[in-house]
């Protein structure tokens, strides 16, 4: 491979691993390399890109050996492949009790943390989700704020689509998994909303009773909670037509018995 900057070339080097980043090829070629990953261990294993994920329910000390001995076939899959684990990376999540064993991945104790993300969403080990939603809610605010700063002047329509891209899209991410249900959670991001509806209408003076409904409904948008509670709906729906293979529905809708 070589490097050209204005017509000046680089010299040529030869590379020995890897896939040239920003390609068609690319990724397949990428999950092709690591396609057999999960064949050599014992436990669960999920794959996201660079993103590995291993698990397995730990009952007794032959469990917890047997997740050390999957770290280091990991150590072995990555030495024979030409690739290798950022062990100061990677950690240690133990829902509902603390380890009493620590684990090592390339010769590196792997920290024990309390919240971890995963795919952009922070799994915390008592699986609630108020400190997943206190992590969006203040992202969600700190771009309300920016847009509010530099997106004075423009058209309305134009405010309701920076809204919707870039706040409600951050606190919607995967809400079909998070959902809350306490209502100091629902509140904190019905808040922003409501903020969001103010800078769209640019209206932040009125405080009368039902002035935000009534911005939402000239805006034609629902509350946060009733568009969660569509979200959920159509994954149900979807899981019970066999469209999301991952969730079998004989293993996740158990059908009503009939009256």
């Amino acid at each position: 491979m070589r490097t050209i900057v204005e017509g000046e070339s680089s010299g040529e080097t030869t590379v020995d691993s890897g896939v040239p980043q920003g390609t068609v090829l690319g990724p397949i070629l990428f999950l092709c390399h690591i396609n057999d990953l999960p064949d050599s261990v014992t436990s669960s294993v999920r794959l996201f890109a660079d993103d590995c994920l291993l698990y397995r329910t730990i009952k007794n000390s032959q469990d917890q050996q047997k997740l050390q001995t999957d770290l280091e076939q990991l150590e072995i899959w990555a030495d024979k492949w030409g690739m290798r684990f950022n062990a100061k990376k990677c950690y240690v999540l133990s829902i509902n009790k603390k380890a009493d064993k620590f684990y090592t991945l390339n010769k590196h104790i792997l920290q024990e943390v309390q919240v971890n993300p995963y795919l952009g969403l922070q799994i915390s080990n008592d699986l609630k989700w108020s400190f997943h939603i206190n992590n969006i809610s203040k992202k969600a605010n700190a771009t309300l704020g920016f847009l509010r700063r530099n997106l004075r002047n423009v058209p309305e329509a134009c405010r309701k689509v920076a809204y919707i891209s870039l706040v409600r899209s951050t606190m919607e991410y995967g809400a079909t998994i998070w959902n809350p249900y306490m209502k100091g959670d629902i509140d904190k991001l019905e808040r922003i909303q409501n903020r969001g509806l103010r800078f769209i209408k640019k209206n932040y003076r009125s405080r009368e009773t039902g002035s935000i409904t009534n911005m939402r409904r000239q805006l034609e948008m629902e509350t946060l909670e009733e568009r969660r509670h569509s979200l959920r709906l159509i994954l149900i729906y979807k899981v019970v037509e066999g469209l999301v293979p991952a969730l079998p529905a004989d293993n996740f809708v158990i059908p009503a018995r009939p009256k």
